[in-house]
């Protein structure tokens, strides 16, 4: 990333050289106060010296070295302006590393410095320690500021349920490897933003940020010292409704995601060869015997799924006798926008391309048709 590189270099210009044992700090720009990003840049100085200059929010520095331990006087000033919009007070005690964030937007949360204390210990082989800072100032009530971290299955990350606005978790040690990670409202039932799939190495020591307002700022993840990091549409219930087979009368699909487990559900009611059918979909791919496992968990982008079908039998009217599924096909689906999608399905030896068209659409959309 080329403007930390060019801000550590700035500050190192301009502080002292420092002993090992001195403080060292990361700064970050992580409030958003304007919806342009030139109109975020601010100028940072440390005891009235100016170290740091148009620094924009989103950008960040390598670890500083400082000149000594003790009292730091800290303000953060808008480019042009001549009035800190943040001003702060920090101890810094020696052989210590920080981090200090500018957060907030001025409206739903007070603009501030939030400083953090580093602990950047090896973690053990095979290992990374992972700590997560809630810095997206979205609502003005703390309490509504709230979230919870999950898999994308929703499946609670570490404990953190109920994390506000300034909120950060100590370091996790969790195993290298594959991840999939959201944040979501308390109870996991409102996704607000989901990472892409990544890969996390073994030996890192990252602080991810949860950064953003949704208005002038799109929510999103930062990971200290790495950058942006890459987010998918978050899972919603836009797509939710009844959807008509094109061309086909009374056939088609009634879809009801589950935001929750990034899961997509499906009953197609319909005809084949000659013989009325409903089936189920789930893009959780469960065991039909098992009624176990969901190898297909999280697979739903809000975009496109691809699902199991399965064909459902026994059971009994308003009675508890056992229902029986058994997988029958398959079911690839890409949505063009809230009211139009095509598919694929495959049902033993019938493979059918359809196009499909939303008859109630939820009134909720957050896919708007290609080319917008």
């Amino acid at each position: 990333m080329s403007r930390p590189l060019v801000l550590a270099s700035l500050v190192a210009a301009l502080l002292p050289l420092a002993a090992a044992a001195n403080p060292r700090v990361v700064v970050g720009h992580f409030a958003p106060f304007a919806a342009e990003l030139d109109a975020t840049s601010v100028s940072i100085q440390v005891n009235g010296a100016t170290v740091l200059e148009n620094v924009r929010f989103g950008d960040f520095t390598d670890y500083l070295d400082l000149p000594a331990a003790g009292t730091y006087e800290l303000a953060v000033v808008p480019t042009g302006a001549s009035d800190p919009a943040i001003q702060a007070t920090v101890e810094l005690a020696a052989d210590t590393d920080y981090t200090v964030l500018a957060v907030g937007n001025g409206t739903q949360q007070a603009l501030e410095l939030l400083p953090l204390v580093d602990d950047n210990s090896a973690p053990a082989d095979g290992n990374l320690r992972l700590r997560v800072v809630h810095a997206a100032p979205f609502a003005a009530e703390l309490s509504d500021t709230e979230v919870s971290i999950r898999t994308d299955g929703g499946a609670v990350v570490g404990g953190l349920v109920g994390v506000p606005f300034k909120g950060a978790s100590g370091y996790l040690e969790i195993p290298a490897g594959a991840y999939d990670l959201k944040v979501a409202s308390n109870d996991g039932g409102t996704n607000l933003i989901d990472l892409a799939a990544l890969d996390l190495p073994a030996g890192a020591v990252l602080t991810v940020v949860a950064v953003g307002d949704g208005a002038n700022q799109p929510l999103g993840f930062y990971a200290l010292p790495l950058g942006a990091l890459p987010t998918e549409p978050v899972v919603d219930l836009s797509v939710n409704g009844h959807w008509a087979v094109v061309g086909a009368t009374g056939q088609g699909f009634a879809f009801t995601p589950q935001p929750s487990g990034n899961r997509f559900l499906a009953s197609w009611y319909g005809f084949l060869d000659g013989e009325q059918v409903w089936f189920t979909l789930d893009s959780c791919q469960f065991d039909a015997d098992t009624l176990e496992g969901c190898p297909g968990e999280g697979n739903f982008d809000n975009r496109s799924a691809s699902a199991a079908i399965y064909a459902v039998s026994g059971g009994a009217l308003f009675a508890s006798q056992p229902i029986d599924y058994t997988r029958v096909g398959s079911f690839d689906i890409e949505f063009q926008s809230c009211t139009q999608a095509t598919a694929s399905l495959n049902v033993g030896e019938a493979n059918f391309d359809i196009e499909l068209v939303n008859l109630v659409p939820s009134g909720i959309c957050s896919i708007p048709a290609q080319g917008e």
